[in-house]
C-alpha cells in the first residue's frame, strides 16, 4: 500500500542573533509542505523600557512569527503555493513582452536574449530560441 504524504505540523521559533549592525531576532518556521523557511524580523530592543520604532521585544518577534503561522495554516500566506514556474517560462515570457508590449528592437531582443543565456545555468534551451 503506498504512503500518502501528510501535511507537516506546522511550527517555529524566534531566537537572536547578532548581526553586522547588532542584535537582530529572526525566525524559523516549517510549512505545511515540508519547507523550512528563515527569516529576519528586525533588530532586537535588548534595554528596558518601551522598544524604539522599528525595533522588537523577543515577544513582539513571537506574536509576528504567531502571525505568519496563522497565515500559513488558513494558506493565505504568500508564496505558500508553488506556481510551477520555470525561470525558463518567466525568461520567455520577458522577452514575448519586450517584443510584443513594449517593440524593442530586434536587436534590443537578441543582447537580452544574450544576456540571459549568459548568466543562467544550464542554458535555457527555450530563452536560446527567442533570439
Amino acid at each position: 500500500m503506498p504512503r500518502t504524504a501528510r501535511p507537516r505540523p506546522i511550527s517555529g521559533h524566534v531566537f537572536r542573533v547578532e548581526g553586522k549592525r547588532g542584535p537582530v531576532w529572526r525566525a524559523k518556521y516549517r510549512l505545511p509542505d515540508g519547507r523550512q523557511v528563515q527569516r529576519t524580523i528586525g533588530p532586537a530592543w535588548t534595554v528596558r523600557g518601551r522598544p524604539a520604532d522599528g525595533h522588537y521585544t523577543k515577544r513582539m518577534a513571537e506574536a509576528w512569527l504567531r502571525d505568519v503561522l496563522d497565515e500559513a495554516r488558513r494558506g493565505t500566506l504568500p508564496g505558500l503555493v508553488r506556481t510551477g514556474v520555470t525561470v525558463a517560462d518567466a525568461c520567455e515570457d520577458y522577452l514575448r513582452w519586450l517584443e510584443i508590449d513594449q517593440e524593442r528592437k530586434a536587436t534590443t531582443l537578441r543582447d537580452y536574449g544574450s544576456i540571459i543565456r549568459s548568466t543562467s545555468s544550464p542554458p535555457s534551451a527555450t530563452c536560446a530560441s527567442r533570439t
